[in-house]
């Protein structure tokens, strides 16, 4: 029927009603278009009502049409689109009993132009919709249902509807059925309505009855409040005097529907929760703390020794299978029935609080807080006694609710990813078995370090008793070694910095399996012990393994590390060759006896950037250019199938190298091939800490927080991005970072035999630093050091400075006068306060500086050669460099004188007529000549004659 109104219109008025309610984006609210045949006649059926020919709910597209139902739907199709030419440009629809909607093709702009009328109804208000502003919303008065109404813009008809009775909810309930307000200030209450299925909940009136006062103080109040689209209606009002009021809300269409509820006035909020633990989510046992404020309702002061009741909401006035596992301060709180009732009580302190504590498990509660009535006895004198105190919630109590809180596993927290080391099928026995590897990432998706994870079997755990398993966890010694122990079912392992971790399964028979399952036992305050999977506690299950007997699988190549067994890698001292072996292997990966190993390729690659070659460490000198390997470089080589190749670093320098392994393998009679296989070394340069260094600390420097291990380069030991520190005394308790510098301090400090040795250990970014006394030279505190070598650097510069201005001598120089301010500005220097060794080292720079520009005194000459004769009437003085001799001076000696001669080539002559005998001493005087530094001087030399000596004439410089 409804495909042929929809065809009939487009052909006959050629308004094609599909296209324009989806162009008008038109929603409808028919609820079983999905019993319709076909896609055509569920849009014709839209159509129909957006063109207003059909307003219901349900259209029972799969049942007969009467004549009488056909001849309506035909009438309002003329009436709707054929006789009204804008038909299709509008579509009427009433939404419920007071409500009707007008849509158009295009949006409404100003709608209080807009002039509607409907025949025999008041439309009482016009508005757009906020959602689609192609739609007004008319506000009608109450429409008798069923009845047929036409609509009109202005005086031009756009289309009928008929009217939809009233909708009665089946229910009604106020939102907060206790409120507090405070004076002057709004409180909105709210009711919800509850509509039969398929009715809507908007437009449907209720009334707000709150009770006055007999002495006028409070108004009554009686309020007619229409609903939203999700059922509410909303009533505002305040008061201005401290009250409590009872407020009810009834239907208007049937009053059996009704809530009661209750608004506490006061000038403050009178009780009040607020939360000391944050966090709407909580671990399972762990404890959520709220604090609990009362104030007077007319003063607003706190009010100190008030008792109050905690419970929660979810544990009132059910049934004892629906009751939620939590506590409060310890009490398992309930209200299931009058002897079934207890709340946790609370008394205010002297600033009006108390506090309160739940916990829980697997719950989620909305704690609330509620007066606590006195329970009195009246006294034979007439006096009152309070024997206790109710603790029965009933729904007209001041109280105050908190935000829910759920109690559970934190699932989120943790993701944990458990990965088999190798294949599905693992060989059997406990040196064998299957390893697998644990990785742990907080919610962040970073990895969780130090985090403890229960490994079980799930076959055990599945509570199925079908499924079982005979494997076991194979435990690990201090070495490394496997330990034997079949009755091992379930353990527990540590991540290490990258939030990893691994175990080792086994099974000593044959056609068996295991899935190991591992989870975080969250539920536990101390993990460090086996724990229980509790659900929704973290975990993951691991990939199955089965155990077969053993076979050959392949082969896998080693390297020895330092402690002397074959690893995948290896770090090694500088001066120890890196020794790679391969081995044949079966279906765990480990060693076996099955076949022979014919002969082996290796490929080395130096990964490092220092030089390495193939052969035994030591053996720098004698080593062949063939056999070195520069970085970035490979070789190959063929060994056979039990040689060992051997790698060493050139000169014992830090360096790294990576070798891969290829092979021919004899088993039953047939050759076979593997694959590539890998492992790698690390060398570090004996002077390099390695990851596990132990030594004595020679120096140590708090400034930079570094220390030198004797024969070592010197390491950080805090403050470097991306690590962890740890520091431990003798007995291995952990020490604060402070009192770690304490203990190098005092024993720098102490100095004589105080040593300190040290043993560093890296694992990936944790570093770990264990201290030790020994009888032994303490350490050098460089930082104490350097600030002596200041002092004494500083002491030095100073009677440098002070040497060098007591040096000057004015003599020397010709300008007197600028050698005295170079000297007084020294001088200033070296008795200035708190000068520092560069002002001192500056200061006799320029003071020397400034003494070399100026022209100086010449070098007095010195003598080269005295000669007499046997008579010593003639003695001839020769200087070493060029003087002027004055030939007119006189020279005088024990009585006897004589003129100086001047013979040339810087030689003096006295020639004496008679020659002296006596001992004595005369004055010789000498020039030299002014040059470009120099100025002219004269010199004086002391000639003295000593007949009883060998060299009986000397010349001695006298100034």
């Amino acid at each position: 029927m409804a495909v042929v109104l929809v065809r009939a219109i487009k052909e006959i008025a050629g308004v094609d009603l599909v296209a324009e309610y989806k162009k008008a984006n038109f929603v409808t609210e028919i609820g079983d278009l999905d019993k319709a045949y076909s896609a055509e006649q569920r849009t014709a059926i839209v159509a129909l009502e957006y063109a207003g020919i059909t307003n219901v709910a349900h259209f029972n597209p799969g049942n007969s049409v009467t004549r009488g139902q056909f001849a309506s739907f035909l009438y309002r199709t003329i009436e709707n689109v054929v006789n009204n030419p804008e038909a299709g440009v509008a579509a009427v629809k009433a939404i419920n009993n007071t409500t009707v909607e007008v849509t158009f093709d295009e949006e409404v702009d100003n709608v209080q132009a807009l002039n509607f009328l409907i025949s025999d109804l008041e439309v009482k208000n016009a508005a757009v919709k906020l959602t689609n502003k192609k739609v007004v919303v008319l506000t009608t008065a109450a429409q008798t249902a069923d009845k047929e109404y036409t609509v009109s813009l202005g005086e031009e008809k756009i289309g009928t509807f008929k009217g939809i009775a009233a909708v009665v909810p089946t229910k009604v309930d106020l939102v907060e059925k206790s409120v507090q307000g405070k004076l002057g200030q709004q409180v909105t209450l709210k009711a919800q309505v509850t509509v039969a299925e398929g009715q809507t909940k908007a437009g449907i009136p209720v009334t707000f009855f709150i009770p006055g006062s007999a002495n006028g103080v409070k108004t009554p109040v009686t309020v007619e409040a229409v609903t939203n689209e999700e059922g509410i209606a909303t009533y505002s009002y305040t008061r201005y005097a401290a009250t409590n009021d009872t407020v009810t809300v009834y239907a208007n269409g049937d009053r059996s529907k009704f809530s009661t509820g209750y608004v506490f006035w006061a000038v403050d909020q009178t009780l009040e929760i607020t939360e000391v633990t944050t966090g709407a989510t909580i671990n399972n046992g762990a404890n959520k703390t709220y604090k609990v404020t009362y104030k007077h309702p007319e003063t607003g002061k706190p009010v100190s020794g008030k008792v109050l009741n905690v419970s929660v909401k979810e544990n009132i006035d059910v049934t004892v299978d629906k009751l939620q596992n939590v506590t409060v301060n310890g009490l398992a709180v309930v209200q299931t029935s009058d002897n079934n009732t207890r709340a946790a009580q609370i008394t205010t302190d002297s600033k009006g609080e108390a506090t309160f504590t739940v916990s829980g498990s697997n719950a989620e509660v909305t704690p609330v807080v509620f007066e606590a009535t006195p329970v009195t006895v009246t006294n034979t004198n007439g006096t009152v006694t309070t024997t206790g105190y109710t603790q029965k919630y009933t729904a007209d109590t001041l109280q105050a609710s908190a935000a829910k809180v759920k109690f559970s596993a934190l699932q989120a927290d943790y993701t944990i990813d458990v990965t088999r080391d190798g294949g599905e099928t693992a060989a059997i026995g406990y040196q064998n078995g299957r390893k697998y590897k644990v990785v742990v990432k907080n919610k962040n998706g970073e990895v969780a370090k130090n985090e403890v994870v229960n490994v079980a079997f799930n076959e055990h755990l599945d509570r199925v008793i079908s499924t079982n398993t005979d494997a076991y966890f194979v435990e690990l010694d201090a070495n490394g070694s496997r330990v034997y122990k079949p009755t091992l079912k379930q353990i527990t392992v540590t991540t290490d910095a990258k939030g990893e971790a691994s175990f080792i399964i086994a099974n000593d028979k044959v056609s068996t399996y295991a899935t190991p399952v591992a989870w975080i036992d969250i539920n536990s305050a101390f993990v460090n012990k086996q724990g229980t999977l509790d659900e929704g506690e973290p975990k993951a299950i691991a990939p199955i393994s089965y155990f077969e007997a053993e076979k050959l699988d392949g082969a896998s190549l080693k390297v020895k590390d330092a402690n002397g067994r074959f690893r995948d890698t290896a770090d090694l001292k500088g001066d120890v060759s890196a020794e790679f072996k391969v081995d044949l292997v079966n279906q765990s990966g480990s060693s076996t006896t099955i076949g022979t190993l014919e002969e082996v390729t290796y490929t080395i690659y130096n990964t490092g950037s220092s030089v390495i070659y193939l052969g035994d460490a030591g053996l720098t000198t004698t080593v062949s250019d063939t056999a070195k390997i520069s970085p970035n470089r490979s070789q190959t080589v063929k060994l056979t199938g039990n040689e060992v190749l051997k790698v060493s670093s050139y000169d014992g320098k830090s360096g790294s190298v990576k070798v891969v392994a290829t092979g021919k393998v004899r088993h039953d009679g047939r050759d076979f091939n593997f694959t590539s296989k890998e492992a790698t070394a690390k060398f570090t340069a004996t002077n390099e800490v390695s990851n596990l260094e132990s030594g004595r600390i020679a120096s140590f420097d708090t400034s930079r927080r570094t220390l030198t291990i004797i024969g070592k380069t010197a390491i950080r030991y805090a403050g470097e991005t991306g690590k962890n520190y740890t520091y431990r005394d003798e007995a291995n308790r952990p020490v604060s970072l402070t009192n770690f510098e304490k203990a190098l301090v005092d024993a720098a400090k102490a100095g004589g035999n105080t040593g300190l040795e040290i043993t560093y250990e890296a694992k990936d970014n944790d570093i770990t630093f264990y201290l030790k006394s020994v009888n032994a030279p303490a350490p050098i505190n460089t930082v104490e050091a350097d600030k002596q070598a200041g002092i004494d650097a500083l002491a030095k510069a100073k009677s440098d400075l002070d040497a060098a201005i007591k040096a000057v001598k004015e003599d020397n120089y010709q300008d007197k006068a600028a050698v005295q301010a170079l000297v007084k500005t020294a001088t200033d220097v070296l008795t200035k306060a708190n000068a520092t060794k560069a002002e001192y080292e500056n200061a006799k720079t320029a003071l020397e500086a400034g003494l070399a520009k100026l022209v100086k005194a010449p070098v007095a000459p010195t003598v080269g050669k005295i000669d007499w004769d046997t008579n010593n009437e003639i003695i001839t003085i020769t200087f070493a460099s060029n003087v002027i001799i004055d030939d007119k001076q006189e020279f005088s000696i024990d009585s006897q004188k004589t003129t100086v001669a001047d013979l040339g080539e810087n030689t003096v002559g006295l020639l004496f007529t008679t020659a002296p005998t006596n001992a004595a001493v005369g004055t010789l005087k000498v020039k030299v000549a002014a040059t470009e530094t120099t100025f002219e001087k004269e010199f004086t030399y002391e000639v003295a004659f000593n007949p009883t000596a060998t060299n009986k004439w000397t010349v001695t410089l006298k100034n």
